[in-house]
């Protein structure tokens, strides 16, 4: 069985490897093209580019995939299934029409949060479970006929960066079964989205990231959950830029302080909110790194009734 594969994040290599090492053959990797990174502006590959490096596979490294020189590439091939996991950029038609089967590993329930970041709309909207979709790739994003649907319940204090990486863990069967099904020459199962059912994930802006203290508890909650570890959801400490990476809500606190207020200090630091208040674990203060907030307490001797802004 050949497959050519798609991909750029740490989540596409769980996959990637997962083929491998199942014994299906990957004569071409596609994935983006080096960043410059660091304070020497160092080229450095996509962990999908490295990981293709690894496993000693052909590899091209393009920022447009819809480019002449990479469907020329995969004429090359004459690979008819293709594979696109954690890619970060969309394929035209003239790449799609060139595989009979052009699947794409979604992370949620399609057509649930179709878009950029479904797995943190999911957190930050309070979902208790999620899944993963295996689909046909089609002209409109996350849009096309589905094959395989595979239901996850999220863990209660389960950030975004654990559920994705287990999420893209459980897509790994899946995933394969399909491939099984094509290689044997099985009729694939197809499903129709329900549009009217559709709900989108655009991708995290910048301001969304900012906690009110005066929303619910449970709110402040999921957003600090579906933004950890990366982008991070922050406040303000002092003038500066304080990530806060993990918090739990309790609701059994009484209406006093004002939204922002630390009420109780120790293990971990109480925070006011609008309606309840958070207990938070670990946090991240503006260039240092992130740490438990036992830490945190005793290197600024924070006490209770300062504000968070």
């Amino acid at each position: 069985m050949k497959v050519l594969f798609f991909g750029s994040s740490e989540l596409s290599t769980i996959i990637l490897d997962s083929l491998v090492s199942s014994g299906i053959e990957v004569p071409l990797v596609i994935t983006k093209a080096p960043k410059k990174r660091g304070r020497g502006k160092s080229e450095s590959p996509t962990p999908l580019g490295k990981g293709a490096r690894d496993l000693s596979l052909n590899l091209i490294e393009e920022d447009n995939p819809n480019s002449t020189s990479v469907e020329e590439r995969i004429k090359e091939t004459n690979v008819e299934t293709f594979v696109l996991a954690s890619y970060g950029a969309i394929l035209k038609d003239n790449i799609i029409k060139m595989a009979k089967y052009p699947l794409n590993i979604h992370p949620s329930i399609l057509p649930k949060y179709r878009g950029a970041s479904p797995v943190a709309r999911a957190l930050m909207n309070g979902e208790k479970k999620t899944g993963i979709t295996i689909f046909i790739m089609g002209n409109e994003v996350d849009t096309g006929d589905i094959v395989r649907i595979k239901e996850v319940p999220i863990m209660p204090l389960e950030v975004r960066t654990e559920l994705e990486k287990r999420l893209f863990k459980e897509a790994a069967r899946p995933i394969l079964s399909v491939l099984r099904d094509i290689e044997e020459g099985k009729e694939i199962q197809k499903l129709s989205q329900d549009n009217s059912k559709a709900s989108y994930a655009p991708k995290i802006k910048k301001e969304e990231c900012k906690i009110y203290w005066g929303k619910k508890a449970s709110e402040v909650e999921c957003k600090i959950r579906g933004l950890s570890y990366h982008p991070g959801a922050f406040c303000t400490f002092r003038d500066k830029k304080l990530k806060i990476l993990r918090a739990v809500k309790l609701t059994d606190v009484n209406d006093m302080g004002r939204p922002g207020e630390v009420l109780n200090v120790g293990e971990d630091i109480t925070v006011k909110c609008g309606e309840g208040a958070v207990k938070i674990k670990e946090v991240q203060l503006q260039s240092r790194n992130k740490m438990d907030a036992k830490s945190f307490l005793n290197g600024y001797h924070i006490k209770a009734g300062e504000i968070l802004g």
